[in-house]
């Protein structure tokens, strides 16, 4: 309840300086989103962070719903991949907050799904990548 109230504080206290202040509402109004970027890729940070933080609940979620012994040993480079995979798509398509927690949760419920479809992108763009068919 203490974390609650500390946050909803943080949160009101520029806005109750700038009407204090007189600005009226120019703290709101002028505000723009942080952007942040990692190898050159700019990127929003509240975007970025909203992805990955339901990529983790999500890779916890399915990883806890298992109900028998986890391998943590398959988990992990798969829940690595669905962050990596979820920090690109945000880095790429620069969604809004509410859109990238839907890219970090389907991408975290997708886990060993995105290794298949990357495999058959591949496959279908390389040729002879599939040592089944002959090249042609």
């Amino acid at each position: 309840m203490i974390y609650k109230g500390a946050a909803t504080m943080g949160a009101l206290l520029p806005v109750a300086a700038a009407a204090i202040a007189g600005d009226k509402g120019a703290t709101v109004a002028t505000s723009q989103p942080l952007i942040w970027n990692f190898v050159g890729y700019p990127f929003e940070a509240g975007s970025m962070i909203a992805g990955i933080c339901a990529c983790l609940a999500v890779r916890f979620y399915v990883t806890a719903k298992a109900g028998k012994e986890h391998r943590w040993t398959l988990d992990w480079p798969v829940s690595a991949l669905a962050l990596l995979f979820t920090a690109g798509a945000i880095m790429r398509l620069r969604p809004d907050p509410a859109l990238a927690l839907i890219y970090g949760t389907g991408l975290g419920a997708m886990g060993v799904t995105i290794i298949t479809v990357a495999l058959n992108f591949v496959q279908s763009r390389i040729p002879g990548a599939d040592e089944s068919k002959p090249p042609a």
